[in-house]
């Protein structure tokens, strides 16, 4: 039922983009503007490029962070206060701070201390993704880990095993099954919020977009923009709902702390 209804309510905003798309086309229109077919031919190649670059950054940003929110994550399940006080905090402080906050934050710091740094800005941009997706993965981590029946591991430790073994044979296999779905959405959320990149230069598909724009064609700009975006992003989507169904072990599922829509956690 939960999947129908997220199904139901992407069409819905995907007829409302579609139809807002249109009503820009039928206004410029009645204005007695026509669209540039000829400058939309000429800038596709140069924003499917841009697009690369984007999609790039977010692979690259998610991996590296992937790691991280892993480690960030299984401290986070831990008893004992040492481990898991600093992974919380990690997380707080990337959960409660905008991403465009952070990516001028490590600007400035790495400009401060490295100014030399060979592509500098891209590796800032680079290294902001990857911190601030890594306090999002770390939260999926761990509501996975913790989604495992606590009557699993105590049956596996009267078994006597050894705690690795219990994680390698029991734990991992079905934590990794759920956090399959929440992580591809994460995916996603980077890949858009990579938008804010443009802020350091970096040529993503945004800052592209801008700097095509200011010949005068705003609307065919950044309706193939939109285009693009939604071309990467539609497939991963439709990639959620059937890893869901394929993934999904009944009676488990993850239990994170803040979905991504609440005040703290959401990306600007």
């Amino acid at each position: 039922m939960k999947i129908a209804l997220r199904g139901t309510a992407e069409k819905v905003v995907a007829v409302a983009i579609i139809a807002l798309a249109l009503l820009g086309v039928v206004l410029a229109f009645s204005q007695g503007r026509t669209l540039d077919v000829e400058f939309m031919a000429d800038s596709l190649p140069i924003l499917f490029e841009a697009a690369r670059l984007t999609l790039f950054v977010t692979a690259v940003g998610f991996t590296t962070g992937m790691a991280i929110g892993f480690f960030v994550g299984w401290l986070r399940t831990s008893k004992h206060l040492p481990a898991r006080g600093p992974a919380s905090v990690w997380v707080e402080a990337i959960r409660g701070t905008p991403l465009f906050v952070q990516i001028l934050f490590l600007f400035s710091l790495l400009g401060f201390y490295v100014p030399q740094l060979p592509n500098r800005l891209l590796i800032t941009g680079v290294v902001a993704l990857t911190i601030n997706t890594s306090g999002y993965q770390a939260e999926i981590f761990r509501g996975g880990l913790q989604s495992v029946s606590a009557g699993q591991v105590e049956a596996a430790r009267a078994l006597g095993m050894r705690y690795w073994m219990m994680m390698r044979t029991i734990v991992l296999p079905q934590a990794l099954r759920l956090v399959t779905p929440p992580l591809t959405n994460e995916f996603i959320a980077l890949l858009k919020a990579s938008s804010l990149l443009f802020v350091l230069g970096v040529q993503e598909l945004t800052y592209v977009g801008r700097i095509l724009s200011f010949g005068g064609n705003l609307f065919e700009v950044y309706a193939l923009v939109i285009m693009i975006y939604l071309i990467m992003t539609v497939p991963l989507a439709k990639a959620v709902v059937w890893l869901e169904r394929r993934y999904r072990i009944p009676g488990l599922g993850i239990q994170q702390e803040a979905p991504r829509g609440a005040a703290v956690g959401t990306r600007p």
